[in-house]
């Protein structure tokens, strides 16, 4: 084919279409960049939008009857999709339900295009290639972010992430890279991590010299430990299970379909890899085995307050100041205005006996005047406005270790003063609640237990056998079946759970098809000796990656957040693709 040939040119620009597509699925900004209402457009959607574009030109130029010709996997995906649709009218919210369906379409779209990429380019490398790259960027990020600047560099990944997730009493951060969560971070990684090995290992299989192929193989892995290690500092527990399950099903099918031994040895040694960094930070990293629940978390925070002065009357929406000593109890020095452990008094108003804290005071922040080392001392002057409406409240006084925690979050109990307010003035009173009775709630992920969230799956399914409670609808109304404090963020923590609340029945068997039959169709392409090389060690990759979402998915659940949808459907589409080259060898 000459190189001014126009369908080739045309497979370059469906080809790099492909390529920004998968790159933005790390890369997604929470924020629309373009709103129209109803509808609004992401950084991924737009990318989207754009592989579509070049679809529609690349399947003009291949034709339209053979483009749309089968493949493996379409009835799985449109089955899959088809039972979310038709669950829509089941929904209390039908308009986020629509919603959720029309991002279900948009992932169609991606494995549509994607299982059509052109047969005569080595499209599979591409993408492998492509997501290898993006990998690179999001461990650096993630390397960043855990070792070198945890306080500056949050802010710079906030247009990614929802918050900064901690576990603990002690904001242990968990890294998010660019991802919106910890746990989507460890999918993420666990879906892409075999494609990058799987691109490694071809680029080592095309060297000549035996011994360069040995020190590129020792390359790989040590590119892959990296990853292993931000995959580790996640610290999501069924990440630390699933990720070196999975590599270690990857080695023993690499075994026992003749890959050879450099390819098992490769998923083999990184699996261990993980494995020993796990063990190694367990014992001596205290964070760690706090998180696996080996050890108690060291106490970073403590302090003592005593109440010096304070104004002998104050009125409603007024500024004032309190004398507070403080002294620090804890194991680290409070530093003073921007530097690594700055450390500030505020204060805020608590509703007296309701427990809730007043929003509508103005916020003060006192700046600490100099360090204060453990078992030191200050006398810190604290300024507060009060607020504008009469009534009890309780007024406390607490320090926060800025952009990580606040003290009394960690378990300190600040400095409380009951006061009875009114337009005349104001006057103390004895609090009969106990002071931890107004801390702020320990920050974790997990503010509902899972096996809560799977008993309300189960009961909406008995309720609504068929069809469900309608696509995404989970989240909104599971506090109707178990009794808790509502939360939008909340999902079943399960795959195969949240498509039976969801959409019932038919979506749980129309998931389940999807995914056994995606499975059979990439091991039935690791073991197709006609393939080359580079395909099986390609499918191998996607067998692993599904394995790991599976597993990992019976703990966790991920297609809420589209750049992990849309990656997890390119992939399907790239079996699909897969599957045609094995019918076309």
């Amino acid at each position: 084919m000459q190189k001014d040939d126009p369908i080739n040119w045309c497979a370059r620009i469906v080809l790099a279409g492909a390529a920004l597509a998968v790159f933005f699925t790390a890369f997604e900004v929470r924020q629309p960049v373009l709103n129209f209402g109803f509808f609004n457009l992401t950084t991924t959607k737009l990318a989207a939008i754009l592989f579509f574009l070049s679809v529609i030109v690349w399947a003009q130029a291949e034709g339209v009857r053979s483009f749309l010709s089968r493949r493996c996997l379409d009835l799985a995906v449109l089955l899959y999709l088809a039972s979310n649709f038709i669950s829509i009218p089941a929904a209390a919210n039908k308009v986020e339900a629509f919603k959720f369906a029309l991002r279900l379409l948009y992932a169609g779209g991606i494995y549509l295009g994607i299982s059509r990429l052109p047969r005569r380019a080595r499209a599979h490398l591409l993408f492998a290639g492509t997501i290898t790259v993006v990998l690179i960027i999001i461990t650096a990020v993630g390397l960043f972010e855990n070792f070198l600047l945890p306080v500056t560099w949050s802010s710079l990944l906030s247009p990614f992430q929802q918050e900064v997730v901690t576990f603990g009493a002690f904001y242990n951060v968990r890294v998010a890279s660019t991802l919106p969560y910890p746990t989507t971070l460890s999918m993420y990684l666990e879906l892409t991590l075999p494609l990058a090995l799987a691109v490694g290992l071809w680029l080592t299989n095309r060297q000549e010299s035996v011994s360069r192929r040995r020190w590129l193989a020792l390359a790989v892995i040590a590119a892959a430990t990296p990853v292993l290690l931000v995959q580790l500092y996640t610290f999501t527990r069924s990440g630390m299970v699933v990720a070196p399950v999975s590599l270690l099903i990857g080695a023993l099918l690499a075994a026992v379909f003749g890959y050879g031994r450099r390819v098992w040895a490769s998923f083999a040694v990184a699996a261990l890899l993980f494995l020993a960094v796990l063990g190694g930070s367990a014992l001596f990293s205290n964070k760690m085995a706090a998180r696996l629940g080996l050890r108690q978390q060291k106490n970073h925070y403590g302090a003592e307050y005593t109440l010096l002065s304070f104004p002998s009357s104050v009125k409603l929406k007024q500024q004032y100041s309190a004398l507070v000593h403080i002294k620090n109890t804890g194991t680290i020095t409070w530093g003073t205005k921007d530097s690594d452990n700055e450390v500030d008094a505020y204060y805020r108003w608590i509703r007296y006996p309701q427990g809730t804290e007043d929003d509508d005071v103005p916020f003060l922040i006192s700046n600490m005047i100099h360090p204060v080392a453990p078992e030191g001392t200050v006398d810190e002057k604290i300024s507060f406005i009060t607020p504008a409406q009469a009534g009890s409240y309780i007024l406390e006084f607490d320090l926060i270790h800025v952009h990580r925690a606040a003290f009394s979050a960690a378990g300190v109990t600040g400095l409380q003063v009951p006061l009875q307010l009114s337009a005349g003035g104001s006057q103390r009173f004895v609090s009969t609640q106990p002071q931890a009775r107004f801390n702020e709630t320990i920050p974790d992920e997990d503010f509902t237990p899972r096996s809560q969230l799977w008993r309300a799956a189960l009961k909406m399914w008995k309720a609504h056998p068929l069809l469900g409670v309608g696509p995404d609808q989970f989240r909104e109304v599971y506090p109707g079946y178990i009794h808790v404090s509502p939360d939008s963020r909340i999902r079943t923590h399960n795959i195969f759970l949240e498509a039976l609340a969801n959409t019932g029945a038919l979506g749980l068997l129309a998931m389940v098809y999807l995914l056994g039959w995606s499975a059979w169709v990439q091991l039935r392409l690791v073991w197709s000796r006609s393939l080359g090389f580079s395909y099986r060690l390609v499918s191998l990759a996607l067998l692993v990656g599904t394995a790991a979402y599976v597993g990992h998915g019976l703990a966790d659940y991920f297609l809420w957040q589209e750049g992990v949808l849309l990656l997890f459907f390119g992939l399907l589409g790239l079996t699909a693709w897969l599957d045609e080259q094995r019918k076309n060898s």
